[in-house]
Order: C-alpha cells, then sequence, then structure tokens
C-alpha cells in the first residue's frame, strides 16, 4: 500500500524523537556515573546547624560590609578572608553580621552560612540562677570602656573562655573588650549597653551564660568578688594569686600556672590541715581569708598551745532587698515586720502587708536609732534593724567609748585608752564607731556610723590628715587619734584655709577628698574623660579618668593626679577625650545648694532631639547623667542602663532618690517634663516619672527598682509603642512649649 507524503514526513519524525530520547537517556547515566564516583570538584560541602541566631561563622574571601542590604549602599568596613563574623540573620542574598566593632551587611556567597535549626520551646520558662553569697551582685564594681585592672582582666579571662573574646587579658576594658560585651548581651539577652554592671557579672560567673552559638556554660573562670570559691578545675587570675599565697607560705610548690589543679588542690589540703580548717580541698571564703591575712601557719610553724575560744558566732539576717514602705507587701514587708515583732517595736499580724501600724512601729524605731523617722525602710535603716547592735523597744543605747571622746581642756591629747591601736580599711567594731562618730561631728564624713571601716571612712581619715599636717596613709594610728580627739583638730572647713603642702605631697590619688578632687573631676568632666558629677572623692572612674587622661596627653600612666598632670589639666593645650585640643575654658561653675551639686543648665541650651536618630547615641555613650527640673531648680544624678523604646535608669545614691522624690512628692508614675544633661555638656528636652519598678542594680538608694526617662518621638514611633508613650510625648511637648517662652 502506497504510503502518502505526509506518512513518510510523520515515520521519519518518530525517528528522530525515538534517537534523541536515546541519547538523552545516556547522557543522563554518564551524568549519573560521575557523580557517583565522587568527584572532588563536584562534592557539596556538610552545611553545620545551629539553633538559631546569632552564630559565629567566618568569611569565605575578602567582603565588602554595606551599611544596606545593596550593593550600592556605603561601604562601612572591607572585611579580610577568613575573619571571623557573628551573624544575626540571614535571608535571600543578604547576611546581617558584625565584625569587631562595625555592624552592617554582607552577601551570603561570600560567608560560610550555617543552617538554623530552632529548638522547640518549653512550656515554662528556665529559672534565674541562684548566686552563692559570695558571688551576689552586691561584690562586683561596673565595668565600662575605660576601666581597668584586676577585676577587668578577670572578666576578659571568662569572655575568652567562653569565646567572645580572643587574644590576652591585659586589664583594659578597649573596644575590642567592649564589642565582646556587647555580643555577650545580645546572645544572653541582655540590654546591649557594653557595660558590664554587677547583675550581669554575677550571672556571668554564677549563672550559665551562653557563648557565642547559644549553647549555656558553667564557666571556670573564677570570679573577682573577695572570697570567691575555687576548686580543682578552676582557672584564672584569682587562682594565680592564691598558688602564689600558698607558695609563700610553703605549702605549694608548683608554677604559677592559673590552674587549680591536682597540686594546688593538695596544697589547699595541708594549709587547711595545718590551720585548723575543714580539710575538703575547696578555697572558700573562710580558707581565703587565713591565707591573706598574714597570720597563717606554715609548714613548720608550731600551733599555739592553749588556742583562742571561738567567738560566739554573729546571728545571720535576711535583709530585704528593696525599700518597704506604708502598703507594700510580699516577703520583704514581711521580714521588717518580723524584725520590728522580734525588738518589741510591732504588736500586730507578720503579714506582709504593711499598713499603718506597721509604719507607726517602723517610725518608733528610726526615732530610738537617731534615723529619720519617715516610716520608710530603706538602705540606711536597715543597716541598723539587721544588725546585732539593733536596740529592743525601751533599751537605752550604751554610751560611746571613751577611746574617741574629746579630751576636756585639761585633758591629755592621747587618752590612755588608745594605746598603741591602729584602725585602719576592712576593721570593725566600736571603736571604728566612735571613730567615724568623731569624723562626723568634724564634717569629714556623712551619713551614720556603722562601725565598718569601708573605703568611705579610709578617704574621711586621709581628708583629717591633710588637714592636720599628718602623714596621709588612710589608717587611724596613735598620732592621728591622738590628734582626732584633741580640741586642737581642724574641722573639715578649715580645708579651704589649710597651708599648702609641699608640692610632691600635692598629688591626688584614690581614696582622696575635698575641694582639690572636686576641682580635678570638674576638670576631667569638661574635658570628657569623667560622667556624672564632682563629689569630691577619688574614687575608681575618677582613677581611670584620670588614667585615660594621661595616656591621651602622653604622660606617665599611673592614674595619679601628680604636678605635671595637674599642669596639663590646667592648660589650654589639655587633649580631651574625642581626641580635640579645646580653648582654655575654665571648669564649670558649681553651686553647692540642698539640692545637688551640679551646673544649672539654661533654657536656650536645650535641644528638642529624636530618641533613636540622636539622643540614643548619647546616652550609650554617656551613661551617668543628671536630669534637671527646671521647675523648682533641683535636680539628681542617674546611671541609664538600658536603652530600648526609651532610657532605663536608676538614681545613684539615696540622696539623688530623696532628691527626686521631693520633686514628685513621692512615688507616681504620673510623667513630668525635665532637662537631662549628659556629661559632654549636651542638655535635652525629657519626660519621667518617679515609680520605682522591676529591675534593680543598686541596691543603697533607697529605690527599689528602676525608672524610666522618654526623649521626643516621632509620632508614629508613638503610636507604635502605645498609650504610656502618648503621654509622655504631650508632657515633652508642653515642657518644650515652656522652655522656649523661658529664654528672653
Amino acid at each position: 500500500m502506497p504510503v502518502s507524503r505526509k506518512g513518510e514526513k510523520m515515520s521519519g519524525l518518530r525517528v528522530w524523537v525515538r534517537r534523541g530520547m536515546l541519547m538523552l537517556m545516556v547522557l543522563m547515566l554518564l551524568g549519573a556515573g560521575s557523580a557517583f564516583g565522587a568527584d572532588p570538584e563536584t562534592t557539596e560541602e556538610p552545611v553545620e546547624t545551629v539553633s538559631g541566631y546569632p552564630y559565629a561563622t567566618v568569611t569565605r574571601v575578602s567582603v565588602n560590609l554595606r551599611e544596606k542590604k545593596s550593593v550600592r549602599s556605603a561601604l562601612i568596613k572591607k572585611i579580610p578572608q577568613g575573619a571571623e563574623i557573628t551573624v544575626y540573620a540571614a535571608g535571600g542574598t543578604w547576611a546581617e553580621v558584625s565584625y569587631e566593632k562595625y555592624s552592617g551587611y554582607v552577601m551570603n556567597e561570600f560567608i560560610v552560612l550555617k543552617k538554623v535549626v530552632k529548638v522547640k520551646a518549653t512550656a515554662t520558662p528556665t529559672a534565674a540562677p541562684t548566686l552563692s553569697p559570695e558571688e551576689d551582685a552586691g561584690g562586683y564594681k561596673i565595668l565600662q570602656s575605660g576601666s581597668n585592672g584586676r577585676d577587668v582582666t578577670i572578666l576578659q579571662e571568662a569572655l575568652i573562655e567562653l569565646g567572645y573574646l580572643r587574644g590576652e587579658a591585659d586589664g583594659k576594658f578597649g573596644a575590642a573588650t567592649e564589642n565582646a560585651v556587647i555580643q555577650f548581651q545580645v546572645v544572653n539577652e541582655y540590654p546591649t549597653t557594653g557595660i558590664m554592671d554587677a547583675n550581669i557579672q554575677a550571672f556571668l560567673f554564677s549563672g550559665k551564660p551562653k557563648n557565642p552559638l547559644g549553647t549555656a556554660a558553667k564557666i571556670k573562670t573564677v570570679s573577682p568578688v573577695s572570697g570567691a570559691s575555687m576548686k580543682q578545675g578552676n582557672t584564672g587570675t584569682a587562682v594565680a594569686e592564691l598558688q602564689s599565697a600558698l607558695k609563700k607560705l610553703g605549702f605549694y610548690q608548683g608554677e604559677i600556672n592559673y590552674q587549680f589543679d591536682a597540686a594546688t588542690k593538695k596544697a589547699v589540703l595541708a594549709f587547711q590541715k595545718k590551720n585548723g580548717l575543714k580539710a575538703d580541698g575547696v578555697a572558700g571564703a573562710e580558707t581565703q581569708k587565713l591565707l591573706y591575712s598574714g597570720e597563717a601557719l606554715s609548714p613548720d610553724a608550731t600551733p599555739t598551745p592553749s588556742p583562742t575560744p571561738s567567738p560566739t558566732p554573729i546571728p545571720k539576717f535576711t535583709v530585704p532587698g528593696t525599700t518597704v514602705k506604708l502598703n507594700s507587701t510580699g516577703e520583704d514587708a514581711k521580714l521588717v515586720q518580723q524584725r520590728l515583732y522580734e525588738l518589741g517595736y510591732y504588736k500586730g499580724r507578720v503579714d506582709g502587708k504593711f499598713g499603718q501600724q506597721s509604719v507607726r512601729a517602723l517610725r518608733k524605731f528610726q526615732e530610738a536609732h537617731g534615723l529619720k523617722a519617715d516610716g520608710i525602710a530603706g538602705t540606711s535603716t536597715y543597716e541598723i534593724l539587721f544588725s546585732i547592735t539593733a536596740l529592743k523597744s525601751g533599751a537605752t543605747a550604751t554610751p560611746i567609748p571613751d577611746l574617741m571622746a574629746t579630751p576636756g581642756p585639761t585633758e591629755s591629747a592621747a587618752p590612755d585608752a588608745s594605746g598603741d591601736i591602729t584602725l585602719r580599711q576592712g576593721d570593725g567594731g566600736d571603736a571604728v564607731a566612735a571613730l567615724q562618730e568623731r569624723l562626723i561631728a568634724l564634717g569629714y564624713l556623712k551619713g551614720t556610723a556603722d562601725g565598718n571601716y569601708g573605703e568611705k571612712t579610709t578617704a574621711a581619715v586621709r581628708a583629717f590628715q591633710r588637714v592636720n599636717g599628718l602623714t596621709v596613709d588612710g589608717s587611724a594610728g596613735p598620732k592621728t587619734l591622738a590628734v582626732l580627739n584633741s580640741v586642737e583638730a581642724k574641722p573639715a572647713s578649715a580645708a579651704a584655709t589649710a597651708t599648702p603642702t609641699p608640692t610632691a605631697s600635692s598629688s591626688l590619688r584614690q581614696g582622696d577628698s575635698g575641694n582639690a578632687v572636686k576641682s580635678l573631676q570638674s576638670r576631667l568632666i569638661a574635658l570628657g574623660y569623667l560622667s556624672g558629677k564632682a563629689d569630691g572623692v577619688f574614687g575608681s572612674l575618677t582613677y581611670q579618668a584620670v588614667l585615660a587622661f594621661q595616656k591621651a596627653n602622653k604622660l606617665t600612666a599611673d592614674g595619679v593626679a601628680g604636678e605635671k598632670t595637674q599642669e596639663k589639666l590646667a592648660s589650654s593645650s589639655a587633649v580631651a577625650a574625642s581626641g580635640s585640643t579645646p580653648t582654655a575654658t575654665p571648669a564649670p561653675t558649681t553651686s553647692v545648694t540642698a539640692s545637688a551639686v551640679t551646673s544649672k543648665p539654661t533654657a536656650s541650651q536645650v535641644r528638642y532631639a529624636n530618641w533613636y536618630t540622636t539622643v540614643k547615641a548619647i546616652a550609650r555613650r554617656y551613661p551617668y547623667a543628671t536630669i534637671y527640673d527646671y521647675t523648682t531648680g533641683i535636680s539628681w544624678q542617674i546611671h541609664i542602663f538600658s536603652l530600648g523604646a526609651h532610657a532605663d535608669y536608676e538614681p545613684l545614691t539615696a540622696n539623688d532618690t530623696a532628691r527626686m522624690e521631693r520633686v514628685f512628692g513621692g512615688n507616681t508614675w504620673n510623667p513630668r517634663a525635665v532637662w537631662v544633661v549628659f556629661a559632654d555638656g549636651s542638655v535635652y528636652m525629657a519626660s519621667t516619672h518617679s515609680m520605682p519598678h522591676e529591675t534593680q542594680h543598686i541596691t543603697d538608694n533607697n529605690f527599689g527598682g528602676h525608672s524610666c526617662l522618654h526623649f521626643p518621638r516621632t509620632q508614629e514611633e508613638v503610636n507604635a509603642i502605645g498609650r504610656y508613650a502618648t503621654s509622655h510625648q504631650e508632657t515633652i511637648d508642653a515642657g518644650w512649649a515652656k522652655t522656649q517662652s523661658m529664654i528672653r
């Protein structure tokens, strides 16, 4: 049968299709064979999985860090190949990362990405860590950029152990340490302030902090807190100090290797056995106290045949952590009621509800002990209420010993009771309390005589010695006590007219106090090296500021304000913290009022600026600031510790709290327009309230929580936050209108 031409074409097409399909199958088989042969050039590298963001990784090649997700965006930094970075989010073609102190975006293809596998959340949140007594938050110093010394070294050791910091622990809180702290705060869900306050350090050393991969771990580095327990497996500077002390006594023969190893445990056991302590090989607070006391027995020493009987143990009190006042409820209120009941001031029911009957009882207690009878239980009340010296209702106080009594005109300058006694920092008891009473009477010390010879008492003694021409060492020896007790003792008010000491003795150092220190601090504040107010007390922050100034001005960096340092500070060529050389400007004029020691801002200085775009960065750089109430002229000092939709802050001292509450008439959520003065001299319009709530870091300021500080925001930003933000914004706007009307 003849085939049509159309049929021929169809038959030919089918043949070519079949041939094409066969060739395709051959090629597919050849490709599969190549894959099964595991050609190294086509093998995909395995992808590491992580539990969530952020995580640490590295760059594949040199990569550009951009401000936004665009190749046309501004270039922030070129990151080298193999550099360690932290990834905070990744999607599409871009990833949000940080490198050193820089943050921005890079293209995914140039970094080693990891697969994020979410872990199913548990029904109940993880409980907060229980801190050991010696590592409670109260024992830590606030560490931030510019801090230095032993505490910073130990912080760096811990961050290195966790993987947030690289290199050696040098004891200097610089940019690398600050960046490591910020990364730690991000991963562990703390406010990213770059500041290690007491609570964060307590969590770092006593809790289970997360490493950059999000894995919780118990670190081996020993806390910087005095008496923190050490055992086999621990590491760090504190361990090295322990080994050095044991070696000096002859119990340890090995190298100072910063590792609490078997040899160190053996030495601790030998020390404990020789000195009559519990031999467990753990260097706890009791073991360390004796080891560092200078009274410990060496291996070949002969124990005293008749040991002194152990003193009766002092009762341990649980002290409330918050202020208790009218209508307070809970465990802290119950603790105050219970103690007042034990002392006979309170006859009611101990139920944790602090009503009028509880307030009356507290006032009676305060009156009996010479405290301000306001019915509010804060730090100063707790110091006496929860101590063995607290008087029972109706009891009479024991007179102060004659040791420190002021002699009459015919008495000798040094009372016989003093003998060769020397009181120094760390001592306690009635003699110290009497010393403090005399210093208070002469105007060198403020507050109450608590019988504890601490830093403030040392500073007061040094100030007394300086004014009275004695050797300035901060210890109250026979000569100091003799002059202190005499009718010739010069009060603190004599400091202004005192004859200057020779130049060699005019250096200012940590522990000093007085007008000279206040002038030094004012100049450091003006140059941007010191935040807060000039309080006349040369503490650790002033030391750090002097050290930073000396480094910037190429002076010997010892933290002591000697002749050359003071000359440079006063000169017009002094280099400021910003690196610039300002014109010669006198230190800010200060006025001492009942409210605060501060330079009063003027309405023309005040700026109305957005929180997110302007003020937040300034608050981050200068967390210590002053709030000024322009209506009353009262100001108070604060520490800003959190920067979110607004700033969270705490009054620095109990006096600052009192000034704030005087302005508000107590504690209230009602917002009030104020001016905020930062350490660089800038002044901004703001709004705040006086109601303490939630997080608390400063425990001795009579403010059981923190307050909020709001700055101007756009209406869109206000709406996104809610009604409470609206009330603050309205208050700010009304305050700004009032401020403008004050400008003439």
